[in-house]
């Protein structure tokens, strides 16, 4: 059980212990409280229940309200019910003197039955609330389980989706340049393997460093700088306070391909595309930027597979605590931002084969 369960459970029985004594003391037998009492009270009580709590909680576990052994369960904890009953009755018996040394005691047994019909309700009551509560609360786990399940399920769609669209285009440039220069296409399907091979291997759940992201992001911008050669500048400017920050697997690849081939394909002169990070509060902003004609009234433009999965996977990570914006920029071209809640990450990250990913930040092309 967890520390932080510990504390709440100790809580919660101290306001129920502090009000079970005003009534049994007070108003029950009339009896005068005074801090002593209190103390004598509260520290054979809380001793009780929290002794008892992980040991009803256990069973409550083994003996589930599930078919098809609900009947058996339920009375198995019936039993179970008795015998805490029981035991409780005793467990107050052998401390009367130490909580009441002013009342006189009886024998053992007599004293026994009266303390079990004066708490049997009471003690059932609590019994059968942990068992209730420890339900609800596996019931609950149990649901945000299948939730994160379904999530899951839905991004490894999402990233099924973006890898075959990828794919699609990249072969396209591949038989494009075999007609140019068959040593670039080669080094391009090289390229190519070795980024299918880094994404793989990494669930669409998964969040990286965004230093392992912009590693892929090269060997993307490896296989367009083949095909478009000069006509292609790629900066990349991440302040160094980003780079162990964590970002979804796969988020700027579908971006700056997007950038690539609607803003920089189109143009008739050299083009460029930037890629910045940077921190903002708590948050971590991130900008693709291009030099294309962006979009125009004209234009049949529209957000296309890579943005809309983009824009599905962050609001499946982030809720509403993430933002996907596109806008013109005012000298011409597109700019694209994203916005998700800081996370730091601590743990070294390797690729697939083991090797140490290099750092590209603040690199310029």
């Amino acid at each position: 059980m967890q520390k932080n369960s510990w504390i709440w459970i100790a809580v919660v029985w101290f306001f129920v212990v502090r009000v079970s004594e005003y009534y049994a003391l007070r108003t029950d037998l009339g009896y005068q409280l005074t801090w002593e009492g209190s103390f004598r009270y509260t520290v054979v009580e809380l001793g009780f229940w929290l002794i008892m709590t992980p040991v009803m909680a256990r069973w409550a576990e083994k003996f589930g309200l599930e078919r098809p052994a609900l009947v058996k369960n339920v009375a198995v904890l019936l039993l179970l019910n008795v015998a805490t009953e029981l035991l409780y009755s005793s467990y107050r018996v052998k401390l009367h003197h130490f909580v009441y040394p002013d009342f006189a005691l009886h024998s053992f047994w007599r004293q026994s039955q009266t303390y079990l019909i004066d708490n049997s309700v009471i003690v059932a009551g609590f019994f059968w609330a942990i068992v209730g509560i420890h339900h609800a609360i596996k019931a609950a786990r149990k649901s945000q389980q299948r939730e994160q399940e379904l999530v899951k399920a839905q991004l490894e769609m999402l990233k099924g989706q973006l890898q075959p669209h990828f794919l699609f285009n990249t072969l396209n440039s591949i038989s494009w340049l075999m007609r140019e220069d068959v040593e670039a296409a080669d080094n391009m399907m090289t390229s190519l393997g070795e980024l299918l091979r880094t994404t793989l291997s990494v669930s669409a759940s998964e969040e990286v460093p965004l230093r392992r992201e912009l590693n892929m992001l090269e060997l993307y911008l490896v296989i367009e700088r083949a095909r478009f050669q000069d006509r292609l500048r790629v900066l990349v400017n991440a302040d160094p306070e980003t780079l162990d920050c964590n970002v979804p697997c796969l988020l700027l690849q579908p971006i700056v391909e997007n950038a690539v081939r609607h803003g920089i394909s189109r143009l008739d002169r050299p083009g460029s595309v930037e890629v910045r990070a940077a921190r903002v509060g708590a948050e971590l902003s991130i900008s693709i930027l291009d030099d294309g004609p962006g979009i125009t009234a004209e234009s049949t433009w529209r957000e296309g597979i890579g943005l809309a999965n983009t824009r599905a996977r962050l609001e499946k990570h982030y809720g509403e605590m993430q933002s996907l914006r596109y806008t013109n920029r005012n000298e011409g071209g597109l700019i694209v931002e994203i916005r998700l809640p800081l996370r730091l990450h601590i743990a070294d990250e390797e690729n697939g084969d083991g090797s140490r990913l290099r750092e590209i930040a603040n690199l310029n092309r």
